[in-house]
C-alpha cells in the first residue's frame, strides 16, 4: 500500500517536472521525462489493479465466513422453521442472509483499502503540505476536514434508520412474488389474480414512497459531499497564494514559479483528496451501519431461538434422525398408485423411477401436484388410519373425491381437516369446534 502512495506521489510530480522541462526547452530532457512518466503510469496501473484483485478476495472470503457463520446457527435444531413460522419479531430472515450480507461484504471490501492506507497517506502527504505551505495549510485543511466530518455526521443519522426500513420493505416485496410463484396453481383455482394484484401493489407503493423518503434525505447528504469535494481544489489554490503573495518566491523565473505552483498544488489537492474520500465514505458507512444492524439482529433472534430450543431439549442435538425402510420396494406399485393419482407423465419429467434429480420437489412441483404426490405415498403404503390436513386444497372437486374413493377401497380410514363442504360426503362423522373450548359432534350421511 505504502509503495502505491509513493508511486501515486511520483506521478503527481511529473506535471511539474514537465513545466520545468518544457519552459528549459530541453528535448533530451523531454525524451527521459517521458519515458519515465510511462514506466510510473504502468506501475501505478498494475499496483490499482492488484489493490482491486485483493478487494474482491476479501468480498468472496468475508462473505463466505460470515454466511457459514450464520447457517450454522440457522440450520441448528428447528431455528429456521421457528424464524420463518413461529417468529415474528424479525423480517424476512432469507433476504438478511442472502441479499444483506452480501452487500455488506461488498461494501466493506470497498473501504478497506482506503482505511488501511489513509492513516500512511495523511501521516506522508501532511508533512510535505507543511513543507509547502506551512502551518497555516496544514491547520486550514485539517479544520476543512473537521468541519466537513461534522456536518456529513448530522446528515447520515436519519438515513440509517430509513436505510433499514427500506431493505425490509423490499424482503416484503420479493417474499410476496415468491409466494405467488409457489401458490400459483391455487391462486388460479381460487381466481385470486385481482387479490394478489392488489396487495403486491399494495407492498410496491410502500417500498416506493420510503425509497423516496430516503431520496430526500440523502439528498442533503449528496450535496454536502459534492460541496465538500470542490471547495478543496478552491483551498489548495488559496493556500499556495500565501506564500507567492508573501514575496517568498519573488526570486523565481516564470517556468520555475509555474512548476512549483503545480508541485505544492499536488500535495495541497491529494492532502484535500485524502480527507475528501474518507468524507465520501460516509455514505457508504450510512449503508454498511444499516446493513450490520439487520444482520446482527438476526444473529441475535437466531442465537436466543437455539439457546431456548437446546433449553427446551437437550439432547436435539445429539439425537440422530433415523430412516426406516420396511420390506424391499415395488417398483410395479409405484407405477400402479403414480398412475392413480394422474402423475404418470411425472416419470417421462425426471427420466425414470432410478434417476437422481439435482432440484428441489417443492421448486418444480406445483401445490396440487405436490398433493397428488403425497396420495401416491399414501397408498403404497396403506396404513390402517391416516390423517390428512388440507390434502386437498390444491385440487379440484373432481380430483378430490377421486382419491377419497381410492382411499376407501384400499381400506385406508380416514381423519380430515379442512374448509371445504365437499369433505362431507366423504366421511360418517363430523367434529366442528366451535372455539371457546366448544365442539359438536354430528354424525353424516354415508359416502
Amino acid at each position: 500500500m505504502s509503495a502505491f502512495q509513493l508511486v501515486i506521489y511520483q506521478v503527481g510530480l511529473i506535471p511539474s517536472q514537465f513545466y520545468e522541462v518544457l519552459s528549459e526547452k530541453n528535448y533530451g530532457k523531454l525524451k527521459n521525462l517521458v519515458l519515465f512518466a510511462v514506466m510510473l503510469i504502468l506501475i501505478n496501473s498494475t499496483l490499482k489493479s492488484l489493490d482491486q484483485y485483493i478487494s474482491s478476495l476479501l468480498y468472496v472470503s468475508w462473505r463466505k465466513s460470515l454466511t457459514e457463520e450464520l447457517h450454522s446457527t440457522y440450520f441448528n435444531g428447528h431455528v429456521y422453521y421457528t424464524l420463518n413460522v413461529l417468529c415474528k419479531d424479525i423480517d424476512n430472515p432469507d433476504q438478511r442472509i442472502s441479499q444483506d450480507v452480501e452487500r455488506l461484504c461488498k461494501q466493506m471490501s470497498t473501504m478497506a483499502s482506503r482505511l488501511l492506507i489513509s492513516p500512511f497517506t495523511v501521516t506522508y502527504y501532511t508533512y510535505q503540505c507543511f513543507n509547502s505551505a506551512g502551518w497555516i495549510g496544514f491547520v486550514s485543511i485539517f479544520g476543512y476536514f473537521v468541519v466537513g466530518s461534522i456536518i456529513n455526521k448530522i446528515l447520515i443519522g436519519p438515513i440509517v434508520s430509513m436505510l433499514v426500513e427500506q431493505e425490509k420493505l423490499e424482503g416484503d416485496f420479493r417474499f410476496k412474488h415468491m409466494q405467488i410463484r409457489v401458490n400459483a396453481e391455487s391462486a388460479a383455482f381460487y381466481r385470486a389474480g385481482k387479490v394478489e394484484h392488489m396487495r403486491t401493489d399494495r407492498r410496491l407503493q410502500m417500498l416506493l414512497s420510503t425509497q423516496r423518503s430516503l431520496m430526500n434525505k440523502e439528498l442533503w447528504l449528496y450535496i454536502g459531499v459534492n460541496t465538500f469535494d470542490y471547495l478543496g481544489s478552491i483551498l489548495s489554490y488559496i493556500l499556495i497564494a500565501i506564500p507567492i503573495f508573501a514575496g517568498d518566491y519573488d526570486g523565481l523565473t516564470p517556468g520555475e514559479l509555474s512548476a512549483l505552483v503545480s508541485k505544492n498544488a499536488f500535495v495541497c489537492i491529494y492532502l484535500i483528496n485524502c480527507f475528501t474520500q474518507l468524507i465520501d465514505l460516509s455514505t457508504t458507512v450510512s449503508d454498511v451501519a444499516g446493513y450490520t444492524h439487520r444482520i446482527g439482529e438476526l444473529r441475535e433472534v437466531m442465537a436466543y431461538i437455539a439457546k431456548k430450543q437446546c433449553v427446551q431439549d437437550p439432547l436435539s442435538k445429539d439425537e440422530p434422525y433415523r430412516i426406516l425402510l420396511l420390506g424391499s420396494i415395488d417398483d410395479e406399485r409405484i407405477l400402479k398408485y403414480l398412475e392413480l393419482v394422474g402423475l404418470s407423465n411425472l416419470l417421462t419429467r425426471i427420466g425414470g423411477l432410478d434417476t437422481k434429480v439435482d432440484w428441489s420437489w417443492y421448486d418444480v412441483l406445483s401445490p396440487g401436484e405436490m398433493q397428488r404426490l403425497c396420495f401416491a405415498r399414501l397408498f403404497y403404503l396403506q396404513p390402517k388410519y391416516a390423517v390428512l390436513d388440507e390434502a386437498t386444497s390444491a385440487l379440484t372437486e373432481e380430483a378430490e373425491g377421486q382419491l377419497y374413493k381410492a382411499c376407501k377401497q384400499l381400506g385406508i380410514s380416514l381423519i380430515s381437516l379442512g374448509h371445504r363442504s365437499t369433505l362431507k360426503k366423504h366421511h360418517d362423522i363430523m367434529l366442528r369446534l366451535c372455539g371457546g373450548g366448544q365442539w359438536e359432534l354430528t354424525k353424516l350421511k354415508e359416502a
